[in-house]
C-alpha cells in the first residue's frame, strides 16, 4: 500500500507547498525558491506513480516506493511545522486586545528559520536522488492525475441525499430457509425442555453464518419465545470469565463493578433469573469441549429457566461437547440459482433485465464464487452500473480464481479491493483497519479521521467532507462496509465490516498499522515502528499492565513515529504528550486524571482530539496552541473552557455536553459542529459572537437567550446565513419578569433561520405571541415572507405565557408535532384569527404530542375533538396532563394507530371511537371521570352495549387492528368495552378501575364466550371491586381467551377463588397482595405452567388438584400466605423438574418448618432454593440435604443459632445467603457453609 499512501500524500503536499509559498512568512524567511523547487521534483515524481503501482511486484520499485514514501513523510512533518507558524501569527495578528500570544519556544529563535530551511534543502537532495533512482527504473510518466476522487455523476456514486428504495446495502438473505426453520424449531420446540441449548452454526468464512444469525434472531417466533435476546461479537479467543463479563455487559448495558467470576454469575443470575434468554456469540473461535463444558456449566448457575438457548458462529467444524456437534447447523455453498440472485441484485439495477452480454459474463462469475455470500456480494458490488463488458471479462479471467481453496476467498477480496477507482478510496479503506474486529464505526468519525490524516482532499467545488462522504459511499456500494445504520432522513450513520473484510485491511496495512485487542505485556513490549497504533483493553486494576503501557509511551522511538493512537487503558499519572511530536489522531479512553497535561500543547501537528470518556474537568491554558487541532470531542463533565481555545482558528468539529461560552467562539470561522453555545450578558461573550461562524452544520442549540441584549445583537449573530443547519433550538432560562418578555420577542424577530431548516425548538420562551416570523412559520427574505417548507419537526416547551400557536397549514412536511407545558393555550387554533376555516391544523402531521397544557379545551375552537381536526394522516395521538379536555369524538374514519391518554383528570367522555378503524395501541391512564368508551347504537344492536365497533350502512364493523389495550386510574368506569370481535388483540393492562366488578357482565347478550379470542397478556393491578373475569362463570383462564400465556393478578381483594380445571395452555400465573383470595380449587389443566408465583396471600388455604404431571413448571414461588400449614408432597411428584423454588413463612400456629418430605425427587433439577421462616423456628429442614445439584441456597428468618452439620457437605453449593438469622455470627456461619461456597453472605454481610 505504500504507492496508495505516496500518492495521497503528495497530492496534500503539492496543495500545502504552493500555499506557503504564496505566504508572507515564504517571503519573509527565503523560502520561496526552494518550496517551488520541492513542488516542481515532486510533480514530477508523482507522475511516476501510476507505473510504479503497475510494477510495485519488482524489489527494486518496493524499495524506490518505500525511499520515497519516507522522504514524503518528512516533508509533509517539515511544512507542517512552517504553516503552525503561519497559523500563529495570523492569530497574533488577530488579537484585538493585544494580549501575549502563547507560542512554541522554539519558534521565536532564528534557529528555528534556519532548521526548518536545512530540512527543505535535504528534503530536496532527497528528492533530487529518487527521480535520478526514478529514471533508472525507467518509470514512465503518467500524464493523468492520480488520487482524486471520481465524480459521483461520472461514476454513478449514490447520492448521500437521495433516498433510494431498496436502499442498495440492505441485501435479500437467498437459500437458507430450512436452515433457519431448523434452528428456530430446535430453540423453541425440540429443545425447549432441556435446561440451556448451545447450537454453532459452522461454515467457512463469507459463507453466511452471521446473516442466518440474523435471520433466526429477528424471526417473530424466536421474538415471542424469549424474554431477553441479546447480540455478542466475539471475534478473539477469551477465556470464560471475559465471556462472562461480555454477556454481562450486553444485558445490563453497562461495565461490570468486579471482574471475578462469582460476581458476574451473581449479577448475571439477579438480570436472568426467572428469564428465558437467547444470546447469540457471533465469529467464536475456541472449540475445546472443556471450554465449553464449564461455560455451560456457569450458565445453568446464572438460569433455571429451561428452554434458554446459546446461537454461535463459527469456522471451527467439531466445536464443543457431543451435543454441540449433534445440533450443529452446517452450512455449505449456495446454488447456483440462489447465487445468481444475490449477484444479480448487487449488480444490476433492480426491476430491469440485465445486458444479455452482461449476464452471460455474470453466471460465469457467479459459478466461481464457490456459493458464497460475501464473494457475491462484494464482486457484485465491484461491478454495479459498470457497463463495458471488458472490465467484467477482466474479471472472470482473472487467475485470482485458480487459487488453492484455502487462500481463495482473501485474494478475491483483495481483487475488488484493488478494483476500487483510486488510491483515497484505497488508503481510507486500509486505515479501518484501526478498528477491532466487529467494531461498529461512525461515518461522521470515520471521515472526521480521513480528514485529519490528510488522506482526502478538496476536489473542484467539494469539501473534504463531501469527497469523505463520497469515499464512505463508494466503500459501502463495494460491500466493503456493510450492516448499515441510517438516521431518520435515510442517511448512513454507522457500519462495520465483513471480518475477511477486516482481515484483508489488517494485511494492507502490517506495516502501518497495529491494533491491540486485550493486549499482553509480551504484545507491547514487541510494539513495531507503525504510523497507527490502537489499544483495546479492558480497563482493568492491573499495575504491572500499567506500567508496561507508560513504558511504551516513553519510549521515543516508537511513540515519535505515531500519526494515530487510539488507547483505552487506564492512565493515572501524567500523560507525557511529548513524546508524540508527529501524531495527528488521539483518542484517549481511560484518562482519571481531572486535568489534562500541559504538554498537550506541544503537538503541532495534531488534528483530532478525542477525549470524550475522560475523567477530565479542567482543559489546560496550552489547548489554545493546537492551532491545526480540527476536530475536539470533550467529556460531559468538563467544567472550564479557558480563553485560549478561541486561538483554535482550524476547528471545525467541537463536541461538548457542556453549553460553550459564546466568548471563545468568535475566532472559529471554519467552525462546521457546535452542539451548544450559551449567552452570557457581557461584552465578548454575545451572540454576536456567531456572526462568522456560517459553515456550522446539523444541530445548534443556544441557551440563556435572555442574556441577549437587543435585538440588533440577534441579528448580527447572521442565524439565516447559517444554511447548513437544519436543526436549531432557541432557549430561555425562564425568567418571566416584564422587562425580559418584551425583549424575547424583539430577540427571537433577530433570529431568523436559514431557509430549509427542518427542526425548530422553543423553550421557555416567555412573551404573549411569538416573533412575527415564527407566527407564520416563514422568514423575511428581500421584502417577501418565505414560508420554511422544509421543516418536519416543532417543538415547543414551557412556553407559558403564549396564547396562540404557529401556523402550520402550509407546512407540507411537517410530520412532528410536541406541544410541553404551554398553560395559557386553550385551543391549538382559534378560527377567530383564521378565516374561519375548519381546515385540519396540518396537512402532514403525522405525531402530535400534548403534555401539561393546563387550559388546553379544543384542538379548534368551534369544532369537536377530532383527529380528523388535527390532520388527515395522523398516527400517533398523546394526550398527557391535560385537565381542561373534557370529550373526544372520533366517529369518523380516520388512520390512527396509536392513542395515548393520561392524567386527563376533567376527560369524562370517549364519545366515539367508531371512525379509528386502524387502531393498534390504546391507552387510557389515571382518568378518574371518564364514564367509558360509550356505547355504539344501531337499529339491530342494543343501545347499551359498550363495543369496540363501528357501524358502517348498518353492519358491525370491528376495530381489528387493536394488540394493546391498557386502561388504569379510570375510577368512573362502570364497565369494560366488549373484545370478543378484536382477533389480534394480544396485551391488556387493567390498573385501577376500582368500580369494576367483572372483565364482563353475562347480562350482555347472555354470552358464555371467552372474554377475547385472542389475548395473550393479561394484567390486573389494584382491582378494589374486582370479583369476577364474567359475571355467572367461575375464574379460569379459558373464560379470559383460549390462547392466554400470562396472567398476572395484583392486589385485587375481592377475588376468591380461581379454578383451573379445564385444559389450557397458560405458561406464566402470578399473584400477588390478594387478600381475599381463600382458594386456588384446581390447576389441573394448566399442563403448560412454566412458573407459578403466589405471594402475599393472607387467607390462602391451599392450592388443590394439581397436574398429573407438569414437566414445564420450572418456577415455583410461594411465601407469605400465613395460612398454609404444609408443603404438599404431591408437588414433588407433578413438579419433577423444578429448578426455583421458594416457600414459607407458614401459619405461626405450628413449631417448625413444615416437613420437606418428597422434595429429594427434585435432587437432579433443583438449583435454588429460598425458605422464608417467622423468626421463631429454630431449625431448617432436614430433607435439604438431598438435593444435590443445588447451586444456590437462601434462608431468612430463622432462629437458629448453628448451622446443621450436613450443610457443610452440600458441595453443590456455590451460593449461601442467610439473612434474618440473628443467632448466627460470621464465623459459625463461616465454618459450616461448604466450602465450595463462593458466595457466602450473612445478614448482607459477606463472609
Amino acid at each position: 500500500m505504500a504507492e496508495a499512501l505516496v500518492t495521497i500524500a503528495a497530492e496534500g503536499i503539492l496543495k500545502k507547498v504552493l500555499t506557503i509559498a504564496a505566504s508572507e512568512i515564504a517571503t519573509a524567511w527565503n523560502y520561496e525558491e526552494k518550496l517551488n523547487s520541492l513542488h516542481q521534483k515532486l510533480e514530477l515524481i508523482r507522475a511516476r506513480l501510476r507505473d510504479a503501482e503497475k510494477r510495485k511486484e519488482t524489489e527494486a520499485v518496493r524499495a524506490w516506493l518505500k525511499q520515497l514514501k519516507e522522504a514524503v513523510v518528512k516533508a509533509d512533518d517539515v511544512l507542517d511545522e512552517v504553516d503552525y507558524e503561519i497559523l500563529r501569527r495570523q492569530i497574533r495578528k488577530q488579537d484585538q486586545v493585544a494580549r501575549k500570544v502563547a507560542c512554541l519556544p522554539s519558534l521565536k529563535k532564528l534557529s528555528f528559520r534556519n532548521e526548518i530551511g536545512h530540512k527543505i534543502e535535504k528534503i530536496n537532495e532527497d528528492l533530487d536522488e529518487i527521480f535520478k533512482n526514478a529514471n533508472g527504473l525507467q518509470l514512465q510518466i503518467d500524464q493523468q492525475p492520480a488520487g482524486t476522487v471520481p465524480d459521483p455523476d461520472r461514476e454513478t456514486v449514490p447520492d448521500l441525499d437521495r433516498e433510494t428504495v431498496p436502499y442498495p446495502e440492505k441485501f435479500q438473505i437467498f437459500g437458507r430457509d430450512d436452515e433457519k426453520q431448523r434452528i428456530v424449531e430446535l430453540l423453541t420446540e425440540s429443545r425447549k425442555e432441556e435446561e440451556l441449548t448451545i447450537l454453532p452454526i459452522v461454515g467457512m468464512g463469507g459463507i453466511g453464518k452471521t446473516a442466518l444469525a440474523k435471520l433466526v434472531y429477528n424471526d417473530e417466533k424466536i421474538e415471542q419465545y424469549f424474554d431477553v435476546r441479546k447480540w455478542l461479537c466475539v471475534s478473539v479467543k477469551v477465556s470464560i470469565v471475559k465471556l462472562l463479563e461480555m454477556i454481562y455487559e450486553s444485558v445490563a448495558g453497562k461495565e461490570p463493578q468486579l471482574h471475578t467470576k462469582v460476581y458476574l454469575i451473581d449479577s448475571l443470575k439477579e438480570l436472568l433469573a426467572s428469564k428465558r434468554y437467547l444470546l447469540v456469540l457471533d465469529d467464536v473461535w475456541v472449540e475445546e469441549r472443556q471450554y465449553w463444558e464449564d461455560f455451560r456449566k456457569e450458565m445453568l448457575y446464572v438460569n433455571s429457566q429451561n428452554g434458554s438457548g446459546i446461537l454461535i458462529t463459527t469456522r471451527k467444524l467439531a466445536i464443543g461437547t457431543h451435543d454441540m456437534i449433534r445440533d450443529s447447523c452446517n452450512l455449505e455453498g449456495l446454488s447456483n440459482d440462489e447465487c445468481w440472485s444475490i449477484f444479480r441484485g448487487r449488480a444490476f439495477v433492480p426491476g430491469k433485465s440485465p445486458p444479455p452480454e452482461l449476464e452471460a459474463i455474470g453466471r460465469e462469475i457467479v459459478k466461481k464464487c464457490c456459493g458464497l455470500p460475501l464473494l457475491l456480494n462484494v464482486i457484485g458490488g465491484m461491478l454495479a452500473n459498470d457497463t463495458d463488458p471488458e472490465k467484467w471479462l477482466s474479471i472472470k479471467t482473472n487467475n485470482v480464481w485458480d487459487i488453492e481453496e484455502g487462500n481463495k476467498v482473501q485474494r478475491i477480496l483483495e481483487l475488488s479491493f484493488d478494483n476500487l477507482p483510486n488510491s483515497t478510496v484505497k488508503q481510507c479503506f486500509v486505515y479501518c483497519s484501526i478498528f477491532k474486529k466487529d467494531e461498529v464505526m461512525e461515518r461522521e468519525e470515520l471521515v472526521r479521521l480521513w480528514i485529519a490524516l490528510g488522506l482526502v482532499h478538496e476536489e473542484k467545488n467539494k469539501e473534504m467532507e463531501d469527497v469523505g462522504n463520497d469515499v464512505f459511499q463508494i466503500l459501502v456500494s463495494n460491500s466493503l462496509f456493510q450492516d448499515v445504520r441510517r438516521d431518520e432522513h435515510g442517511h448512513i450513520t454507522h457500519c462495520s465490516m465483513h471480518d475477511l473484510v477486516h482481515d484483508l485491511s489488517l494485511s494492507l496495512s502490517n506495516h502501518e498499522s497495529r491494533c491491540l485487542v486485550d493486549a499482553t505485556n509480551d504484545d507491547i513490549a514487541r510494539i513495531p515502528h507503525v504510523k497507527h497504533l490502537s489499544f483495546y483493553q479492558e480497563l482493568i486494576e492491573d499495575d504491572e499492565f500499567k506500567s508496561k503501557v507508560s513504558m511504551f509511551i516513553e519510549r521515543k522511538p516508537v511513540a515519535r513515529t505515531l500519526h494515530t493512537l487510539f488507547i483505552k487503558v487506564e492512565i493515572e499519572k501524567k500523560f507525557p504528550f511529548q513524546q508524540f511530536k508527529c501524531i495527528r489522531v488521539l483518542k484517549l479512553k481511560g484518562y482519571k486524571r481531572g486535568k489534562l497535561d500541559d504538554s498537550i500543547g506541544g503537538l503541532v501537528h495534531l488534528r483530532y482530539l478525542d477525549l470524550t470518556y475522560t475523567k477530565i474537568l479542567v482543559l489546560p491554558e496550552s489547548i489554545g496552541k493546537l492551532y491545526h487541532l480540527q476536530t475536539l470531542k470533550l467529556p460531559k463533565d468538563i467544567e472550564q473552557f479557558p480563553e485560549t481555545m478561541r486561538n483554535l482558528i482550524c476547528l471545525q468539529y467541537l463536541i461538548s455536553h457542556t453549553n460553550i461560552p459564546a466568548n471563545i467562539l468568535g475566532q472559529l470561522i471554519y467552525l462546521r459542529k457546535l452542539s451548544s453555545v450559551k449567552v452570557v450578558g457581557r461584552k465578548g461573550h454575545g451572540i454576536e459572537e456567531l456572526r462568522n461562524l456560517n459553515n456550522l452544520t446539523g444541530t445548534l442549540c443556544i441557551f440563556n437567550l435572555e442574556n441577549v441584549e437587543s435585538k440588533e445583537d440577534a441579528v448580527n449573530a447572521n442565524l439565516s446565513r447559517k444554511k447548513n443547519l437544519y436543526n436549531i433550538e432557541f432557549s430561555w432560562s425562564g425568567n418571566n419578569d416584564e422587562d425580559a418578555t418584551r425583549n424575547n420577542k424583539d430577540v427571537l424577530e433577530g433570529l431568523q433561520p436559514p431557509r430549509d431548516v427542518k427542526k425548530l425548538t422553543f423553550r421557555n420562551f416567555s412573551g404573549d405571541n411569538f416573533a412575527e416570523w415564527v407566527t407564520k412559520m416563514a422568514i423575511h427574505i428581500e421584502g417577501k415572507w418565505t414560508p420554511l417548507d422544509k421543516l418536519v419537526e416543532i417543538r415547543l416547551f414551557g412556553c407559558r405565557r403564549c396564547l396562540s400557536l404557529p401556523t402550520l397549514e402550509h407546512l407540507p412536511h411537517l410530520q412532528d408535532l410536541v406541544l410541553e407545558s404551554m398553560v395559557s393555550l386553550t385551543s391549538l387554533r382559534s378560527t377567530s384569527d383564521v378565516t374561519g376555516s375548519t381546515k385540519p391544523l396540518s396537512p402532514s402531521l403525522r405525531t402530535l404530542t400534548l403534555w401539561n397544557m393546563e387550559r388546553l379545551e379544543k384542538w379548534i375552537d368551534g369544532a369537536t375533538n377530532s383527529s380528523k381536526m388535527i390532520s388527515p394522516v395522523l398516527e400517533e395521538l398523546v394526550i398527557a396532563n391535560c385537565p381542561k379536555i373534557i370529550l373526544l369524538d372520533e366517529c369518523h374514519p380516520h388512520p390512527l394507530v396509536s392513542l395515548s391518554i393520561s392524567d386527563c383528570t376533567g376527560m369524562e367522555s370517549i364519545k366515539s371511537i367508531q371512525g379509528l378503524t386502524s387502531l393498534e395501541f390504546l391507552y387510557i391512564w389515571n382518568c378518574p371521570s371518564l364514564l367509558g368508551i360509550p356505547s355504539f347504537s344501531c337499529d339491530d344492536y342494543p343501545a347499551s352495549v359498550t363495543n369496540v365497533a363501528i357501524d358502517i350502512e348498518r353492519k358491525w364493523t370491528t376495530l381489528d387492528k387493536l394488540v394493546k389495550i391498557t386502561l388504569s386510574n379510570c375510577c368512573s368506569f362502570l364497565s369494560l368495552p366488549m373484545l370478543e370481535h378484536l382477533p389480534h388483540l394480544q396485551d391488556l393492562w387493567l390498573a385501577n378501575m376500582n368500580t369494576l366488578t367483572c372483565l364482563r357482565s353475562s347480562d350482555v347478550t347472555g354470552s358464555m364466550k371467552p372474554l377475547s379470542p385472542s389475548l395473550r397478556s393479561l394484567r390486573l393491578y389494584n382491582m378494589e371491586s374486582l370479583e369476577k373475569w364474567i359475571d355467572g362463570a367461575t375464574n379460569s383462564s379459558k373464560m379470559i381467551s383460549p390462547v392466554l400465556q400470562r396472567l398476572n393478578i395484583k392486589n385485587c381483594p375481592k377475588i376468591i377463588l380461581l379454578d383451573e380445571c379445564h385444559l389450557h395452555p397458560l405458561v406464566s400465573l402470578s399473584i400477588s397482595d390478594c387478600t381475599g383470595l381463600e382458594s386456588i380449587k384446581s390447576i389441573q389443566g394448566l399442563t403448560s405452567l412454566e412458573s407459578l408465583s403466589i405471594w402475599r396471600c393472607p387467607s390462602l388455604l391451599g392450592i388443590a388438584n394439581l397436574p398429573n404431571q407438569c414437566h414445564s413448571l420450572k418456577t415455583l414461588y410461594i411465601f407469605h400466605c400465613e395460612k398454609l400449614t404444609s408443603f404438599a408432597q404431591e408437588m414433588c411428584d407433578c413438579f419433577a423438574f423444578l429448578n426455583d423454588l421458594k416457600l414459607g413463612p407458614f401459619s405461626k400456629e405450628l413449631d417448625s418448618f413444615p416437613s420437606l418430605q418428597g422434595i429429594e425427587k427434585l435432587r437432579n433439577h433443583l438449583h435454588s432454593l429460598t425458605l422464608f421462616g417467622d423468626n421463631q423456628w429454630e431449625s431448617m429442614p432436614e430433607e435439604i440435604q438431598h438435593l444435590t445439584s443445588l447451586t444456590s441456597l437462601t434462608i431468612s428468618g430463622f432462629r437458629m443459632r448453628e448451622l446443621p452439620k450436613w450443610l457443610k457437605n452440600m458441595s453443590s453449593i456455590r451460593k449461601l445467603d442467610f439473612y434474618g438469622c440473628k443467632g448466627l455470627n460470621k464465623e459459625i456461619f463461616r465454618q459450616g457453609a461448604p466450602r465450595e461456597a463462593t458466595y457466602v453472605e450473612l445478614n448482607f454481610q459477606r463472609c
